[in-house]
C-alpha cells in the first residue's frame, strides 16, 4: 500500500500510532515536530506515542525520550482504564530503551510479557514488535540461537500483519544472527534480498538500506573481498551512524570500520577509527557500545604487539582472565564473542599458552550454548597458536582443521588471515601433512591452499589493491559520461543497479570537485584522468 496521506496527530490516531511507521517508512521522513499540548495528549495518545516511536527511529533519541517523560503521567492516566494504550506505553518505552542502549534484564523481559497479554490476539504487528524486542535482548546477553527464532517469529507476524517494512527490518538482526552462527552466504543472501525490497517500498527508506550496507560489508570483511567491504562501508557509515542505528547496527558499523582501517593502515588507522567510535559512545551516552569499542581496541593493540598495552587496557576495563569471571559474570561485554576471542588471543601473545587454552575450554563450550559458531571457529584458530607455542604440533594442526570443518563451505577466510603471519607456519604444517593425525579432507586442502596463496602473494587483494581497482572504474564511468550515457544506460552497460550508478557518480563528482556531468568529464581530462 502507497503512502499518500499527509501525515497528520488524527491519522496517526486511526492507525494505531507507532504501527503506521511499521506499514509506511516513508512517513518517517515527515516533520514529526507536532506543537503537543495536555488537551491534545487526551485526545491523540497513541499519535504522540507514535511520535515517540518515530523520532528514535530517526535518530532523536534524546528528542524522544523527552517528549515522552513529559507526557508519561498523562499517558499513565489515561492508559489505567485502557489495556491497549498500557501496552503501547511498555512497548515504546522498551523501544527508546534500546535505542538508548539500556541494559534489559529479567524485569525488562516481565514487562514485555505483560505488555504481550495485553495485546488483542488478531494484534499481529503488536505481537510481532514484543518477538522483536525479544530478539534484541537475546542478541544482547550474546544468546543467538535464541535470537533466531525471536527473529523468524517477528518477521513472520509482521507480514501477517502487512507491515512489509517491519519484516524487512528483522532482516538486519538476521543478517548479523547468521553471520554470527557461522553462516556467512546466508547471512549475504538475506541482506541483499533485504535492500532490493526495501529499494522497491514506496518512499524507501534510504537509512535502512544503509544499515544492510554495512551489514555486508562485514560479510564482505569476513570473506576477505575487502575491496567490497571498503566501498559498502563508505556508500553507507556515515548515514548509519546520523540515523536509524541502534546499539547492534552502531557496534557493526564500528567494528568493521576499524577493522578495514588496521586492514589498511596498520594500528595508527585502527586507532583513530575507534577514537571516532569512543566519542560517538560517549555523546550518546552508550557505555555498552564505548566498552565493546575498547575490546576493538584491544584486539589491534594485540594484534600489533603491543601486549604490555593490551594488558593495562584489559586491566582498566575491568576484565580478566579467570574462567569463574568468563562462567559467572552478568558483564554484557563478557558474553560477546568478539571478546573471548580478543582476551584468548591476548593470553596466547603473552606467553600464557597454558592458562589460553584453559580459559579456551569454558569460551567454547558458551560459545556453543549460545549458538556463537563464528566465535567457536576463531577459539580454535587461537587454540591451535596456543598449542604450536607449546610445540603440541598435532594438536596445533588438528584444532585449525576443526575450525575450518566446523564453519563448512563457507567462504570464510579472515578469521584465519587476522591472527598474522604466525598462523603460515600452522596451516603449511597441515597442508604438507607433516603433523596431521587426520589428513586434511579435499575441501579443507582448497581452504589452506587459499590461505597459502593469500600469503605468498603478500595479500595483494588489500584494500589499497582494491581501492586501485576502484580507480579504474570511475574512469569506467566518465568515459561513459564523456560518450553522453545517462544513468540507465550505465546500468545496462556496467550490470549494476541505478542506485549504485548514483552512488559511484556522487564519489566521482566528489573527487573531481563538479557538480554536473560535463563539469566532471572537463576536470577528469585536466587532471590526465581521461585522454583529451
Amino acid at each position: 500500500m502507497k503512502h499518500l496521506e499527509k501525515l497528520s496527530l488524527e491519522l496517526l490516531e486511526k492507525s494505531e500510532g507507532w504501527k503506521y511507521f511499521l506499514r509506511f517508512p516513508s512517513a518517517l521522513s515527515a516533520n514529526l515536530n507536532f506543537s503537543l499540548s495536555t488537551d491534545i495528549v487526551r485526545r491523540f495518545p497513541r499519535a504522540v506515542l507514535g511520535l515517540n516511536f518515530a523520532k528514535a527511529k530517526s535518530g532523536d533519541v534524546f528528542g524522544a525520550r523527552s517528549d515522552y517523560d513529559s507526557w508519561r503521567s498523562e499517558l499513565t492516566e489515561l492508559a489505567k482504564c485502557d489495556a491497549l494504550l498500557s501496552a503501547d506505553l511498555t512497548l515504546v518505552d522498551i523501544h527508546l530503551s534500546i535505542y538508548e542502549d539500556r541494559t534489559f534484564n529479567r524485569e525488562s523481559l516481565e514487562r514485555l510479557i505483560n505488555a504481550r497479554r495485553q495485546l488483542l490476539e488478531e494484534d499481529h504487528i503488536g505481537h510481532a514488535l514484543v518477538f522483536n524486542y525479544k530478539c534484541n535482548i537475546a542478541m544482547q546477553m550474546g544468546d543467538f540461537e535464541l535470537a533466531q527464532k525471536n527473529a523468524e517469529k517477528a518477521i513472520q507476524l509482521y507480514q501477517q500483519g502487512d507491515a512489509v517494512f517491519g519484516a524487512l527490518h528483522m532482516h538486519t538482526y538476521l543478517g548479523q544472527i547468521r553471520l554470527m552462527r557461522g553462516d556467512l552466504q546466508g547471512a549475504g543472501k538475506v541482506l541483499q534480498t533485504m535492500e532490493a525490497q526495501l529499494g522497491e517500498l514506496p518512499g524507501q527508506a534510504p537509512w535502512l538500506i544503509a544499515v544492510a550496507r554495512i551489514l555486508r560489508a562485514e560479510v564482505a570483511y569476513e570473506s576477505n573481498d575487502l575491496g567490497q567491504a571498503a566501498l559498502l562501508c563508505a556508500a553507507a557509515f556515515n548515514m548509519v551512524e546520523q540515523g536509524d542505528a541502534w546499539f547492534d547496527i552502531l557496534t557493526a558499523a564500528f567494528r568493521v570500520h576499524a577493522r578495514l582501517a588496521y586492514a589498511e593502515l596498520g594500528l595508527p588507522g585502527a586507532l583513530e577509527s575507534l577514537s571516532h567510535a569512543d566519542q560517538v559512545a560517549l555523546d550518546r551516552g552508550m557505555p555498552r557500545l564505548f566498552r565493546l569499542m575498547q575490546i576493538e581496541r584491544l584486539r589491534a593493540l594485540t594484534l600489533s604487539g603491543e601486549t604490555k598495552t593490551a594488558a593495562r587496557l584489559l586491566s582498566e576495563i575491568g576484565l580478566s582472565t579467570d574462567r569463574s569471571q568468563l562462567e559467572q559474570s552478568d558483564d554484557l561485554a563478557f558474553r560477546q564473542g568478539a571478546t573471548f576471542v580478543a582476551v584468548a588471543r591476548l593470553m596466547v601473545r603473552t606467553r600464557r599458552a597454558r592458562d589460553a587454552l584453559d580459559f579456551i575450554a569454558t569460551a567454547e563450550d558458551l560459545a556453543i550454548r549460545r549458538g556463537q559458531l563464528l566465535a567457536l571457529a576463531k577459539l580454535r584458530v587461537i587454540a591451535a597458536a596456543a598449542f604450536w607455542n607449546l610445540r603440541s604440533r598435532v594438536e596445533a594442526t588438528s584444532s585449525l582443521l576443526s575450525a575450518i570443518r566446523l564453519l563448512g563451505d563457507q567462504p570464510f577466510l579472515r578469521f584465519i588471515l587476522d591472527e598474522g603471519p604466525e598462523m603460515r607456519f600452522i596451516v603449511q604444517a597441515a597442508l604438507d601433512g607433516t603433523h596431521v593425525s587426520v589428513p586434511p579432507t579435499p575441501a579443507q586442502r582448497r581452504r589452506l591452499s587459499e590461505l597459502m596463496h593469500y600469503w605468498a602473494t603478500s595479500g595483494r587483494t588489500s584494500v589499497r589493491r582494491d581501492r586501485a581497482d576502484s580507480a579504474d572504474l570511475h574512469k569506467r564511468y566518465l568515459e561513459l559520461l564523456d560518450l553522453g550515457h545517462s544513468n540507465k544506460d550505465i546500468a545496462q552497460i556496467m550490470g549494476v543497479s541505478d542506485n549504485t550508478v548514483k552512488y559511484h557518480l556522487k564519489q566521482i563528482f566528489r573527487k573531481l570537485d563538479a557538480n554536473s556531468r560535463s563539469r566532471a568529464v572537463r576536470n577528469a581530462r585536466d587532471r590526465g584522468v581521461l585522454d583529451r
